[in-house]
């Protein structure tokens, strides 16, 4: 028999791949990981995804990363990623520099 899940279930299946290190355990695997769900971010918000990134060291601030680039499915006051690493600013299908 299946197993339902709620949205909110779903998140915290997230949640917990991200915040638990017991739940993704591999580093290739967490990179895999944040490469096929920056790929659903891209297909329901816009935007191509980038190269992703680990911690270069221990105490790395970033830890790891996925860069976004904009394209023509993003809105034009940036969608989703407005709020997110904001020195650069997306409009109008452009990259500017906040």
């Amino acid at each position: 028999m299946a197993k339902i899940l709620k949205d909110s279930e779903m998140a915290e299946v997230i949640h917990r791949a991200v915040h638990d290190d017991d739940v993704i355990c591999c580093s290739d695997a967490y990179a895999h990981f944040l490469k096929d769900l920056s790929e659903l971010i891209c297909t329901h918000f816009g935007g191509v995804r980038g190269m992703v990134s680990g911690p270069d060291y221990p105490g790395d601030e970033l830890g790891w990363t996925c860069g976004f680039l904009v394209n023509e499915c993003v809105p034009s006051d940036g969608g989703v990623f407005a709020r997110y690493d904001t020195d650069v600013v997306w409009s109008e299908e452009k990259e500017v520099q906040a």
